[in-house]
């Protein structure tokens, strides 16, 4: 009885220390969000396999940002750090934890992405496949056919 306790009880600390299996990353995520007009924006997110990642904000209100960064993740939570701009403050890290696949943020810089942060973003697409690397994407909305690697998408145009 002490034996198969004291069994039981190893196996239940065994699993308790073991990491969390960690969700696979997608190459593309998506979401908007917004408690009024004045506010309401589109967020978009490349990752690449190299660690490199676009992250585009749209507003509904006309102005977007778009920041080139690094990502790299541990289990379920990817850090995503901003490359610095010349004449911009630096951004601080978006921190988000993938959850039943999509990614919701937990810690973000107000300044940058809102009070509120960035809304859940969902995988985009079908196949979904992370890309080589993007760091050479001026923006995920454009219309270059030379930008192989870069999403060619545009929110603010009518869907036909």
């Amino acid at each position: 009885m002490y034996v198969r306790s004291l069994l039981a009880l190893s196996l239940a600390l065994l699993l308790a220390s073991a990491p969390a299996h960690a969700e696979k990353l997608k190459g593309f995520y998506t979401g908007s969000g917004g408690l009024s007009a004045e506010v309401h924006r589109t967020v978009m997110v490349q990752c690449a396999e190299d660690g490199t990642v676009i992250v585009q904000q749209n507003w509904d209100s006309g102005s977007s940002q778009v920041w080139h960064a690094h990502w790299t993740q541990q289990g379920k939570k990817v850090t995503i750090t901003f490359d610095p701009k010349t004449g911009s403050a630096q951004v601080a890290p978006l921190v988000v934890n993938i959850k039943h696949g999509a990614l919701v943020a937990e810690t973000w810089d107000a300044a940058a992405m809102g009070p509120l942060g960035p809304p859940a973003l969902a995988p985009f697409g079908g196949k979904n496949v992370l890309k080589h690397s993007v760091a050479g994407c001026v923006s995920l909305a454009n219309n270059d056919p030379s930008l192989r690697d870069c999403v060619q998408w545009e929110t603010r145009a009518p869907i036909n």
